[in-house]
Order: C-alpha cells, then sequence, then structure tokens
C-alpha cells in the first residue's frame, strides 16, 4: 500500500483529479498518529480518523474485507469496481475513467475475482497482438453473458464463471504458470540494475513466485524487487513455440485447475464445450502446487 500511494499521488496530481476524480482516505491505522504521518503524504481528502463507526459502515459497504482496498464509485456511490488498484495501474492517465469492469480481464495486471470465482484464464503471452486479439473477441460475448446473468439477479447470485486473458509475462503470469505446470517465460528486466546478495530464507523471486533460495539478485536501488538464479539467467531472453493454453481455475474448491488439450484453437465453441464439460464433470481435476 506505501509504495502504490506515490504512484497513486502522482497519478491523480497530474491527470486524474483535473478529470474528476477525487479520493478519500479510509484509515486502518491503529494509532492516530500513524494515520496522521500516512495522510501527510497524500494530496487528497480523508475520513476523521475518529468516526470508526463510519468507517466500518464504509467498508461493508464497498465489500472491503481487507487492506489495502482502493474501491472506486460513481457519482451516486455505487461501486463501479473494487478492483481499482489493478484498474488505475493499467490506466494512469484516466483514459477510462471511471474504469467499469472489462468483460475479459488482464491477469497480468491483477488477480480479480480469481480466488473468489471460477475463472477461465488463456494464457497468450508469446502469441502476437492480432492473435490475441482473437482470443479476446472470443471470450468476450461468453464472459458478458454471465455478467449479464449475474447482474439480472440484482447481484443475489454469484458471478459462475469469470474470464481472463494473460498478455504479458509481468505481474503474476510466472507465478500462476508455475502452480499450474506450465512452462514459465523469461522475465522482463527490472527498471535498475541488480546485484547480487546473501539468499536465504524471507524472500520471493518476483520473477517466478518461488520463495527464498541460495542466490538472491536484489534491486540495487533500493526497491523492494528480486530474481532468484534462474530468472536472474533467463531475464529478457526471447520465448518462441509456445501456443495460446486454455485453464479453468476453480481456487475455491482446495485450489483446483483443469487444462484444455494442448495446442487447442481457442474459439468460442472450444470454451463453450470446455466449460460444459467442466459443468458435467468430464474434465480431470489438477491440484495447484
Amino acid at each position: 500500500c506505501r509504495g502504490f500511494t506515490p504512484k497513486l499521488a502522482e497519478w491523480y496530481s497530474k491527470d486524474l483529479q483535473g478529470k474528476g476524480l477525487e479520493v478519500v482516505f479510509v484509515s486502518a491505522d491503529r494509532e492516530e498518529q500513524g494515520f496522521k504521518d500516512y495522510f501527510a503524504e497524500m494530496p487528497w481528502f480523508a475520513l476523521d480518523y475518529s468516526d470508526r463507526k463510519l468507517s466500518a459502515k464504509l467498508n461493508s459497504a464497498c465489500g472491503v474485507d481487507g487492506i489495502p482496498a482502493l474501491v472506486v464509485l460513481d457519482g451516486d456511490l455505487k461501486v463501479i469496481t473494487t478492483e481499482g488498484r489493478e484498474a488505475l495501474s493499467a490506466d494512469p492517465k484516466g483514459e477510462e475513467l471511471p474504469w467499469h469492469p472489462k468483460p475479459v480481464k488482464d491477469l497480468s495486471q491483477g488477480p480479480g475475482a480469481i480466488n473468489e470465482t471460477k475463472t477461465v484464464v488463456v494464457f497468450c503471452e508469446t502469441q502476437a497482438a492480432a492473435q490475441q486479439r482473437g482470443i479476446e473477441e472470443a471470450l468476450r460475448p461468453l464472459a458478458e453473458r454471465y455478467l449479464e446473468k449475474q447482474q439480472s439477479s440484482d447481484g443475489e447470485e454469484p458471478l459462475e464463471f469469470s474470464f481472463m486473458m494473460c498478455k504479458s509475462p509481468d505481474g503474476l503470469s510466472s507465478k500462476v504458470r508455475g502452480m499450474s505446470g506450465l512452462p514459465t517465460l523469461p522475465p522482463k528486466p527490472h527498471e535498475h540494475p541488480l546485484e547480487k546478495k546473501a539468499g536465504g530464507g524471507g524472500w520471493g523471486c518476483d520473477g517466478c513466485g518461488s520463495g527464498g533460495g541460495d542466490e538472491r539478485w536484489r534491486c540495487a536501488q533500493g526497491c523492494d524487487f528480486d530474481f532468484c538464479a534462474e530468472c536472474n539467467a533467463k531475464v529478457g531472453k526471447e520465448q518462441e513455440g509456445l501456443s495460446a493454453t486454455l485453464v479453468l481455475y476453480d481456487i475455491p474448491d482446495g485450489g483446483a485447475y483443469y487444462l484444455a488439450p494442448a495446442g487447442v484453437e481457442i474459439t468460442a465453441a472450444v470454451v463453450e464445450k470446455f466449460l460444459s464439460d467442466f459443468s458435467s464433470g468430464g474434465l480431470q481435476r489438477k491440484q495447484l502446487g
């Protein structure tokens, strides 16, 4: 949260405030002095720290069950998205303000609802832009159908399936690939030089998501960023020959996932058949590692 706040403050002052966005900080600090120190870094409004009852009501109304959380509301104070951090990080200039949720989201920009909702993900990081657009066009009508079904129930029924693509090796791509037994991709270079440090425990690789190790490559400029030895050796290399991969994640079911046949062309008909087979129990259950 504290690493993201300076970026948000920059985006807010440079572009977002001028486009009509206002921000209200609702503190979860345990002590008022901590709230004051943190709020001093912010160029926007804040809820009075002493008003704990209103803070609890806002958390409940916005569906906040953990911190940090960035929720975007419309002019009538209705929730547009609870995934504000991902939305703003992908669009810091506010070109798509107020960031209504897209039917097909990008996993490399954040996890979305994958931990709470059965989620179809197509990994297509190495595909050409035209191929990625074709996959998105195949997924969009299905995603819209399930969203409309959920919205027609006035939110009383949970979303049956959400849909995502992974277009870039950035973000969660390598971690989720590794947990799913899929080939991992070479990570992109960090913005600053890295230097070799002693390994051990208490750290994780920002490339593949592995924890700890004997060799650690850490940002020389002080960022909280590390590569393991393997990712540092592969950084920036090209990865070719990987076809798009269709996966269904059912994480609420104890970390289950289901793979479509390797090399299958991603069309609307293929995805519909895949979901039908899942619903009828015709797919082999796998366990996230």
